[in-house]
């Protein structure tokens, strides 16, 4: 059926009823909006509420995350002074020749001066500042071979030298 005869029928179905029944009708209606209004306005409130709560857990969360990295950040530190204290880190303070020396001791293999500038631009903000590292790094290698700190053997069919450590080191 069409809107048009269903408003037209519930018009003449309002109109055959008494005064009476037409105010309890609109009471019940009356009393129906009443109680729905109630409870939208609960599931408003409830809703604020809950995110509230919400809000509640993401700022803990985050803060719990704040704290765990700092706590991570502060581990890593510790970790960097026991291993520098006992020697087993790259030590930015420390003389050129150390470095090179640790930087072949921590490979374990002998290395090319090329691998060892890879090693020492991602270690040493210093080195990184060098306008040409082969060149700033070459000197220092040469200094350590003259004081026997690392040894350089030349490679057949090789361009360069492959540094090692002393076994003695």
């Amino acid at each position: 059926m069409p809107d048009s005869t269903i408003k037209y029928i519930e018009l003449h179905a309002l109109q055959q009823q008494t005064k009476e029944q037409l105010i309890k009708k609109v009471s019940e209606l009356q009393e129906q909006h009443k109680k729905l209004a109630e409870e939208n306005i609960d599931l408003y409130k409830s809703q604020l509420e809950n995110e509230k709560v919400i809000e509640d857990y993401e700022t803990r969360f985050e803060m719990l995350f704040r704290m765990h990295a700092q706590t991570e950040i502060i581990k890593e530190d510790y970790k960097r002074i026991v291993d520098l204290k006992l020697g087993n880190t790259y030590n930015i303070n420390a003389t050129w020749i150390d470095k090179i020396v640790f930087v072949l001791k921590a490979a374990k293999r002998p290395l090319r001066s090329k691998e060892i500038i890879e090693v020492l631009l991602k270690n040493d903000p210093m080195f990184r500042t060098l306008t040409d590292p082969q060149k700033g790094l070459s000197a220092h290698l040469t200094a350590a071979l003259k004081y026997g700190r690392i040894i350089g053997t030349k490679e057949k069919g090789q361009n360069g030298y492959v540094f090692s450590v002393p076994e003695s080191l």
